[in-house]
């Protein structure tokens, strides 16, 4: 008889930690991810390739990692510098239709990207962007 009282016990205490163990696991809300955004200085302003136009565009970077945020200001001489040469390197036909500005985003991220030696960019946006 204390031996069915005790497997009896065992059973509902397995089950009240098993049944907290998978609502707390599985039935809890993902955590939310937060986004910074890191803006590399002031707008750029350059010549673009091959033509007598230029481009004026104001760059925001996102980064879901708020220690990335000193990386980048610590790179941000060489992150200035890739972004100018790669807008240098664009005609203004291949920054035509929202297709030329997700090209140059990707673009962008990519060598950022590469500066820091990791994935830490998650997206590239445009305050302004104005081709003359």
């Amino acid at each position: 008889m204390k031996n069915n009282i005790i497997i009896i016990i065992l059973l509902v205490v397995i089950i009240a930690f098993g049944s907290a163990f998978f609502f707390f696991n599985y039935n809890s809300k993902p955590a939310k991810i937060v986004y910074y955004n890191y803006s590399p200085g002031s707008e750029f302003i350059t010549n673009l390739k091959g033509d007598d136009k230029f481009i004026k565009a104001g760059i925001e970077l996102e980064v879901t990692d708020k220690n990335v945020l000193k990386e980048l200001s610590d790179q941000n001489p060489k992150i200035r510098d890739a972004i100018i040469q790669i807008l240098r390197n664009e005609t203004a036909q291949d920054l035509e239709g929202s297709e030329g500005q997700a090209k140059l985003q990707n673009q962008i991220k990519s060598q950022i990207n590469k500066i820091l030696g990791a994935d830490k960019i998650t997206n590239v946006y445009f305050d302004d962007f104005i081709v003359q």
